[in-house]
This record gives C-alpha cells, structure tokens and sequence, in this order.
C-alpha cells in the first residue's frame, strides 16, 4: 500500500480537506511582510479553531501559544506533532482521545502535565525540551503507551528535570524507553526493572541513581 505524502502547507488557503497536512505558518523570512506574516498566522489559527478533517497534523516551524491554543478546535486529531514552540498550556489536548502519537518537541515552557491525563488511547508519547516536571502522576492513565521519550534540551544540552518515574509502574505495555538530558531528582530509576515487555531502554546517567548505570545495562534491554 502506498502511502502519500502529506502537503506542505504555508497559508490557510491552501488547505483542501486533507486528512494529514504539515504546516510551516511561522518563520516565514523575507518573503513576507511583518503584516503579512501575522495574516497567515491569523488565518491559521481562525481555520483550527473551527472544525476541520484532519486527523494527522504536524507543525514544522514554531508553534506560537495562540497557535497552539487553538488545536481546541481539533478533538479528532490521531496524531499530533510539534517541533517547537513557546506553547505551555497543553489544555487544548486534553479533548482529543482519539490521539495515538503526540510529539511535543522543544516544549521549553511545559511543566503542567494533567491535560495528558485523558489520552487514554495514546501508543506512543514525545515530550521533551522541559525544564521541570514536578508532578509527573497524569501519565499512569497512559496504560496503552508502547513507546516513551521524556528529556531536556539536547541541543544546547541543558538537562530537564523530573520529580520521580515511579509512575512507569503503571505503563506495564512499555516497550521503548528513552530518557535523554533527564535528571530523575529522587535518583530512582529502580522503576524501570519492573517493565516486563521491554525491548530497548536507554537513560542519561546521573551521578547517585540508584541502580548504577552499570547495573541497568546489564539488566536491560539497552539501546545505543
């Protein structure tokens, strides 16, 4: 089966009806004037706020809050990716329960996690680029999760932090794990010997975690 390739879209206008589009509505360059720039801005946002066919949609350039803010109008999303932006509110996912992929990249200013807490359906999870995330407990209610990445900024590097992974115990499907540029602050990683279905696991080591990096090699599945 083929599989065709989504059309890149620049202004509202140029959007058909198709069910998955990449939007690259931001950092537009000299093409466009500043006025012009805040048109095709504003006209996305105007689409998106409205009921549309799309069940797969990725941003590609920056994802502004007000952009972001208005995926409320998108509850049918499948698939959800975000390459980044100053996006911090993530209330507007919390109504599309039909997600399976959510991609929140370069999420430098997210640290309330309870919207993610409804995406009961969700297969596979992406957030990284945080700085911390004290209160990680929404993601237990993520039971169909097969594939996790949480991390810092791995560019700059500049590591994330978060309070605990204890609840990992709850996500008994997972098995890809990554936990890039992370700092877990309780030092505890025990949790991920107690993943049965593992396939490939890799953690950033970290002075004081408890097991070692050795010992979670040599019991693990690792990758890379």
């Amino acid at each position: 089966m083929t599989h065709r390739t989504p059309p890149k879209l620049t202004e509202a206008a140029e959007y058909k009806g198709e069910a998955a589009v990449v939007v690259a509505c931001t950092q537009l360059g000299t093409k466009y004037s500043s006025s012009g720039a805040k048109r095709v801005l504003d006209e996305w946002v105007d689409l998106l706020r409205a009921p549309t066919s799309i069940t797969d949609l990725q941003f590609t350039t920056r994802t502004p809050a007000r952009l972001f803010a208005a995926l409320i109008g998108q509850p049918q999303l499948n698939r959800l990716v975000v390459k980044w932006g100053d996006y911090a509110d993530l209330t507007p996912i919390s109504a599309m329960t039909a997600l399976r992929t959510l991609e929140l990249r370069g999420a430098a200013k997210v640290s309330d996690l309870r919207p993610l807490g409804s995406l009961e359906r969700l297969d596979r999870l992406a957030l990284e680029g945080f700085d911390t995330i004290e209160e990680p407990a929404p993601l237990r209610g993520l039971r169909m999760l097969r594939d996790l990445e949480l991390g810092g900024r791995w560019m700059t590097p500049q590591n994330g932090h978060i309070s605990s992974i204890g609840f990992l115990g709850d996500l008994q499907g997972l098995e890809h794990l990554l936990l890039h540029t992370l700092v877990v602050d309780d030092m505890d990683y025990s949790p991920l010997l107690k993943l049965p279905r593992l396939k490939s696991v890799r953690v950033m080591k970290t002075r004081g975690m408890r097991p070692s990096i050795e010992e979670l090699r040599s019991r693990l599945p690792w990758s890379g």
